[in-house]
């Protein structure tokens, strides 16, 4: 498959690379060094993305000065990546009539492409890409280098969880070889955190809920929260973590009002709890430790119980499982 992707590639002659909506660094790293590879062998290639405010602190990454949050009126093929679901993109698919290649590493990936190539064995779609571009023996300058290590870092939270094995590690060592730079990239991921993000998360030490005897960890961040620190959508992104962590805590549960009045659930689990399944069952997905779903319920208490039973039924099947 990592050769039929390629070859389909290779037979397009104008090919949107497509990252899906709020943004993380696993998606737009793969497009953005697909971009590079791309335009190097004189391919016409565009990256979209449909959120208007890009995370400021992605900036650093090589041609994301090129992302646009508008399609180009003629194009053949369309890439997604790192989205379980089309809908992610933000896009109409029934009005589509391109050729569209889905590129992803999430268990609970749809297929919803003409061609599809996702591998879940994988720690990112980062790593995907890389797979692909290796078995094809595609050249990978030092821009892509980088947008490919940045990608699979931050996706695995710096290889602390995840589908992380040796190759994971011997995939990193090549990258670094190709030219990326970990102090530097490490430094624009992890030491350029904005005050807003400091006063959000001091909001969240105070309102942490422990449920279910601790074994549960909740915060719920609402607009009038986000505007009372100053942070933006983007700042919320680790917060979900800082929750997981507790040593009591085997499911971590955010609750973020978005704009529209809509809820964006994440859900982090430590040990045994599969968060996929129960993302899922809502609509969304992800992988086993890591999921979300969102949800046009207004009223944040019904969210909460909804998770909380299916966290009751996932705490009696891996006791059953397990005696």
């Amino acid at each position: 498959m990592l050769k039929i992707v390629w070859q389909a590639i290779l037979e397009s002659k104008s090919i949107v690379l497509a990252s899906h909506v709020n943004p993380d660094c696993d998606t737009l790293g793969c497009a953005l060094a697909m971009f590079d590879v791309l335009r190097n062998i004189g391919k016409e290639a565009y990256l979209f993305n449909a959120t208007e405010k890009l995370p400021n602190k992605l900036r650093f990454l090589p041609n994301f000065e090129h992302i646009s949050s508008q399609l180009p009126n003629n194009f053949d093929t369309l890439i997604l990546f790192d989205c379980a679901k089309f809908e992610r993109v933000n896009l109409n698919k029934s009005t589509l009539k391109q050729k569209i290649i889905n590129i992803d590493h999430h268990l609970t990936n749809s297929n919803f492409g003409d061609i599809n190539l996702v591998s879940a064995e994988f720690s990112s779609a980062c790593m995907v890409v890389f797979e692909m571009l290796k078995a094809n023996s595609i050249k990978i300058s030092s821009k892509a280098a980088t947008c490919l290590y940045a990608g699979n870092i931050d996706d695995t939270g710096f290889f602390a969880y995840g589908n992380i094995n040796s190759k994971t590690f011997m995939n990193s060592a090549e990258l670094i070889e190709f030219g990326a730079d970990p102090v530097y990239i490490s430094k624009q991921l992890k030491q350029s955190v904005p005050l807003a993000r400091f006063r959000l998360k001091e909001h969240v030490m105070q309102t942490v809920d422990l449920l279910k005897n601790g074994r549960v960890g909740l915060v719920v961040i609402m607009q009038n929260d986000l505007k009372r620190s100053g942070a933006k959508r983007e700042d919320t992104e680790d917060i979900i973590n800082i929750i997981r962590d507790l040593v009591s805590v085997e499911l971590g549960i955010m609750i973020l009002e978005e704009e529209d009045g809509s809820f964006k659930i994440s859900l982090r689990s430590k040990n045994f709890l599969d968060v996929s399944k129960i993302a899922l069952k809502f609509g969304g997905g992800g992988h086993f430790g890591a999921a979300g779903f969102e949800s046009k319920i207004t009223n944040t208490h019904t969210i909460i119980s909804m998770v909380l039973n299916e966290f009751d039924e996932g705490i009696m099947e891996y006791e059953e499982k397990s005696k």
